[in-house]
């Protein structure tokens, strides 16, 4: 026993140090970082000559050099760059509202020649993938011209750079276009040798509602083969049908050569009609000088490449400088923000960016806590500059009773006679449906994720675990029949289960009499097509769960025009997390985590496995009834 509390004693000591050491680190480091750019910054005005890779004039003849390296998210940080635990080296993030309105002013400016497409690997939903697309075919439209080049395609960023005018292919390089599929991991035998045991209830003929599948099979079931065979068409029949219409071939030629692996190697590319050229670099740089871009001054018989980030900002390493030390002097801007937000919110749409998964509690950016996303639309709602209202949602679903906080909001919001347009991204499934299904219309993109109107709960025991695994006992006493009804050491029976149930089952009638509401629909027709099945957003219009097709844009003018407003401002909420947390979060946040392990030899296969686990198991820390997209899965 005393060894045991000397132990303790000495974890806690050295993890208190650590603590103590690792705060008086940050703080030196970020002390040394905000003195050391200061002085660098000292001096630095109109007449400096003094070049940092920000600010400054766009030249003429500039082409705008797109990677598409850094992730994509919904909304763009002002933070210009965070700093990754492990490489010690800037992050960006693209925001898809910034890209949209940069490559509307990009194909209006004067200075920019045409645009540079250079992405090896471009990943994600083919909704917002599809708007990014959409949004250079516009550029595209106005006249100027767009060249590809790569030394690798994977098959998202060749879908990407499909759209170009010219797609050229690096003469030993490669394609690698292998056709969709999913995979999703299994974990009932893991499960089973550890002892724990998996308690699920779903609601009513909820056979879609697959997120359970991995605890309970070793398989997929046959619903949940159907769902996803049906989402994997729906997205092949934009993608697949994007690059066949640009190649001019056919989809069954596409499907034929990804079937075929005809695309073996670059002079095959070149054959079949995939790529125009098979070029270097220094060859693609002499096409753009040709193609009337400037040469760049310091790099001669290259074109000048103007990096999306100094286009979208050039002056935001000065601004991160100006903030980071208000931060630091506990200057706030108060005042001048108020000014400023009187200005721009007169005769405004509000967009209100609800992002990441549901979950009760304040959240942050990657997540939608319900007091911060009902407090975001509660705020528009009273102000009175605010006249419309977008509700812009990119997320799987989670708790049901953060979704039903959230829906409350939208209701109230209407009630008070301002519209509400709901834009669905990538995923709008289980709760974000719930939160979506109030609006006055609601617009999704083709192969939007939505639907999965059903509810799951989770209860797992872990008795053998923590009894023949571990050597625990267990013992006590109890006033009440069910009072230990929630105890971890055995699985959940009789009565506490039938409660649960019925719980889970009141929470699913409750979620279909939302949507039935909301969408003019009796609650039977709403059941027919819930139950947990996931649709397309081209399904979902067709079956009544969206009003019809159409980007975050499209939802803005849609909501100005319900509110008889012609010329309004755009103003944005939440407001972003702090960029000083942001940026110190970077050192300490949970996130690193994954480059930690990776750094310290573990599979990247293994880590996402081990993120999975733990994404569920927070599941059973927070709220056990969900509404959430019934499956994780990864597309290749």
């Amino acid at each position: 026993m005393n060894f045991g509390k000397q132990f303790l004693a000495s974890l806690l000591g050295s993890t208190l140090a650590m603590v103590i050491a690792g705060s008086l680190l940050i703080f030196i480091f970020v002390g040394a970082l905000v003195g050391g750019l200061t002085s660098a910054l000292e001096g630095v005005g109109e007449g400096s000559e003094m070049n940092l890779g920000f600010g400054g004039d766009i030249e003429e003849g500039s082409v705008l050099h797109l990677t598409f390296d850094a992730p994509l998210a919904e909304r763009g940080m002002e933070l210009p760059f965070t700093i990754q635990f492990g490489s010690m080296e800037p992050e960006t993030q693209m925001g898809l509202n910034h890209f949209l309105a940069d490559m509307e002013r990009a194909a209006e400016d004067d200075q920019i020649e045409g645009i540079l497409i250079q992405a090896d690997m471009v990943s994600g939903y083919p909704s917002m993938m599809g708007e990014v697309r959409d949004a250079l075919a516009q550029f595209k439209a106005s006249g100027k011209w767009i060249v590809a080049w790569s030394e690798i395609y994977t098959q998202g960023a060749y879908w990407m750079s499909s759209v170009a005018d010219e797609v050229y292919l690096h003469p030993e390089g490669g394609m690698d276009m292998r056709g969709m599929g999913m995979e999703t991991t299994f974990y009932k035998r893991m499960l089973e040798d550890l002892g724990v045991e998996m308690t699920v209830v779903r609601g009513p003929d909820n056979t879609y509602k697959s997120a359970v599948e991995p605890y309970l099979r070793n398989d997929l079931s046959e619903a949940n083969k159907e769902q996803l065979m049906a989402l994997l068409e729906d997205f092949w029949a934009r993608m697949g049908g994007d690059i066949a219409a640009a190649r001019g071939m056919s989809i069954d030629e596409l499907d034929g050569h990804i079937n075929n692996l005809s695309l073996r190697l670059t002079a095959d590319a070149l054959a079949l009609g995939f790529v125009d050229g098979l070029l270097y670099e220094d060859e693609l740089h002499a096409l753009l000088l040709e193609k009337g871009a400037a040469e760049d001054e310091d790099v001669p018989s290259h074109a000048l490449l103007l990096g999306y980030s100094q286009y979208h900002n050039p002056d935001s390493f000065e601004d991160f400088i100006t903030n980071l030390q208000a931060d630091l002097e506990g200057d706030d801007g108060d005042e001048e923000e108020e000014e400023a937000d009187g200005e721009e919110e007169a005769n405004a749409v509000a967009i209100v960016f609800a992002v990441g998964g549901i979950e009760s509690g304040e959240g942050d950016d990657a997540t939608i806590g319900s007091d911060r996303i009902a407090g975001a639309l509660r705020e528009a709602r009273l102000d009175p500059e605010i006249g419309a209202v977008v509700l812009r949602v990119n997320s799987p679903g989670g708790s049901a009773l953060a979704s039903d906080v959230i829906w409350r909001e939208t209701v109230l919001l209407k009630e008070a006679g301002k519209p509400l347009v709901a834009s669905m991204s990538d995923l709008a499934a289980s709760g974000g449906y719930y939160i979506s299904c109030a609006a006055d219309h609601i617009l999704a993109q083709p192969n939007t994720i939505t639907g999965s109107i059903g509810v799951f709960g989770v209860l797992p025991s872990a008795g053998k675990l923590l009894k023949e695994r571990i050597g625990l006992d267990f013992d006590g006493v109890k006033l009440h029949d069910h009072a230990d009804a929630a105890s971890m050491h055995k699985p959940i029976q009789g009565k506490a289960l039938e409660a649960v149930n019925e719980s889970v089952t009141s929470i699913y009638d409750a979620f279909i009499g939302r949507v039935a509401e909301g969408r003019g629909m009796t609650v039977e027709a709403v059941d027919d097509i819930a139950r947990g099945r996931v649709w397309t957003g081209q399904d979902a219009m067709e079956n009544g769960l969206v009003d019809g097709m159409g980007n975050l844009q499209d939802a803005v003018e849609m909501a100005a025009d319900m509110a008889g407003m012609k010329n309004f401002d755009l103003v944005e909420y939440p407001e972003p997390i702090d960029p000083f947390e942001q940026f110190i979060s970077e050192f300490t946040g949970v996130a690193q985590m994954s480059t930690i392990a990776e750094a310290a030899g573990v599979p990247a296969d293994a880590v996402e496995a081990m993120m999975e686990v733990e994404a569920f198991v927070n599941l059973q820390a927070k709220d056990r009834v969900q509404a959430r997209l019934p499956f994780h899965i990864r597309v290749y």
